[in-house]
């Protein structure tokens, strides 16, 4: 085995080990969640290690131990979906039907048995060769019901996590810790790594290319360094656990009393510019205008047509406007009136300024420079 394989293998193994050690005894977060993301670690481990021990020669003198890993990682997607949910729903909790994840691993342990670990030694070796060389019929058939299966849990991640965001514009005014831009990013990743991991594994059993494995799984290494550090950049987020629920909305009031509400909030917003809170949700304005959130909801999304999101935005660039017209400080920053006005994210202000202004922050400011 190439000694750069080893060390590769060695230390992405050593940093997946790591992490769910870490997961299992953060005190950060949802515990739940935490546990979830720890043994979604795990089975990639598994499955890492495993292959490590068959290029290594263990499983040759070994071969009873062989496959069971590698079968674990089975769960990695069942596991990225049930911490999808745990971070978008206040109410999730393992159930007993999600048990039902866990069908394909008990089918593949019973097709193992059959297959595999009742024969012979003799033909376990024959087995393990034909799989890593690629040459084994199954292989190519587990190849292409794991593309279908794992892509199906990662699109139902996507709707998952959209429906989130549709949820969250209705309810904070800042989404930059609470989008899961990357979780949604490292699917689009794990999206094309299936994709890869399937058409390389149908040309290597088509034997039109051949194919250095040192190479495939060295570039697999660097795939999950990748995948790694992505998430050790979203675990920040493990404290986005905001219950964000998509409410029920009440029933529209009123002409008179819709009115009547509108004057009020629209009074309060330009009275006490609740809009400058960075952290400002819907809850909160609603409890300071002295109604109901779901009130608040129906009055931003039937009367005015907008997400609390858009609104808040919305009041917020019109207020950043306004100092860069008045202001006289020829010193005043771009990034100043940004942290001022509500924003914590450069890229969020610039967007939104570009939505609501047409133009960048830096150049509407040099209109009055």
């Amino acid at each position: 085995m190439p000694e750069l394989f080893k060390i590769l293998s060695l230390l992405v193994l050593f940093q997946l080990f790591f992490i769910s050690f870490f997961l299992f005894f953060s005190k950060k977060g949802r515990k739940l969640s935490n546990y979830l993301l720890a043994f979604f670690f795990l089975s990639l481990a598994s499955g890492l290690l495993d292959y490590y021990l068959l290029v290594s020669g263990y499983f040759e003198v070994n071969t009873q131990y062989a496959l069971f890993l590698n079968s674990l990682v089975i769960f990695h997607a069942p596991l990225l979906l049930l911490y999808t949910q745990s971070l978008t729903d206040e109410k999730f909790k393992l159930k007993t039907i999600h048990l039902l994840h866990a069908l394909p691993f008990a089918i593949a342990l019973v097709l193992l048995f059959i297959f595999y670990y009742s024969q012979s030694p003799e033909m376990q070796k024959w087995v393990l060769e034909d799989v890593k060389k690629g040459k084994d019929l199954s292989t190519i058939m587990i190849s292409v019901f794991g593309f279908i299966y794992e892509l199906s849990y990662l699109l139902a991640i996507k709707i998952r996590i959209r429906n989130y965001r549709e949820t969250i514009v209705e309810h904070f005014s800042n989404l930059d810790k609470i989008n899961l831009n990357w979780l949604n990013f490292l699917v689009n990743v794990f999206i094309i790594s299936v994709l890869a991991s399937t058409f390389s594994n149908l040309l290597r059993h088509s034997q039109l290319i051949s194919f250095d494995q040192g190479a495939i799984v060295v570039g697999l290494v660097g795939l999950l360094f990748f995948i790694s550090s992505v998430l050790l950049k979203g675990l920040h987020q493990n404290e986005i656990f905001l219950g964000a629920q998509r409410s029920s909305v009440d029933g529209a009031g009123s002409q008179e009393e819709n009115k009547s509400l509108l004057e009020k909030l629209n009074a309060h917003i330009t009275k006490n510019k609740p809009y400058l809170d960075a952290d400002l949700t819907l809850n909160d304005l609603a409890s300071e205008v002295q109604i109901s959130s779901r009130q608040l909801s129906t009055l931003i999304n039937v009367e005015l047509g907008k997400s609390f999101f858009d609104l808040i935005n919305g009041y917020r660039i019109e207020e950043a406007k306004r100092i860069f017209r008045e202001s006289t400080d020829n010193k005043l920053t771009v990034l100043e009136v940004m942290y001022e006005v509500g924003f914590n994210s450069k890229s969020s202000f610039n967007t939104a300024f570009k939505k609501y202004a047409g133009s960048t922050p830096t150049a509407y400011k040099s209109r009055f420079s």
